[in-house]
């Protein structure tokens, strides 16, 4: 997988789940480890949500 950098710091973002606070859907969070004001990001497409994790866990059972 390619590398996603911090536009501030080039330290690598990490990539995790999160939840709405109101909706409670899962949304795709990349985050600065450095410094969270650095960049934050998420990505809500519930459609690609809903791949990604189907392909994680197809992945976990073949592997």
């Amino acid at each position: 997988m390619n590398e996603i950098l911090c536009p501030i710091c080039t330290s690598r973002l990490n990539i995790r789940m999160a939840k709405g606070r109101i909706s409670n859907k899962p949304f795709i969070m990349l985050i600065c480890p450095k410094d969270g004001r650095h960049f934050r990001a998420f990505i809500s497409d519930q459609t690609y949500i809903a791949r990604v994790l189907e392909e994680k866990t197809r992945g976990m059972r073949d592997g």
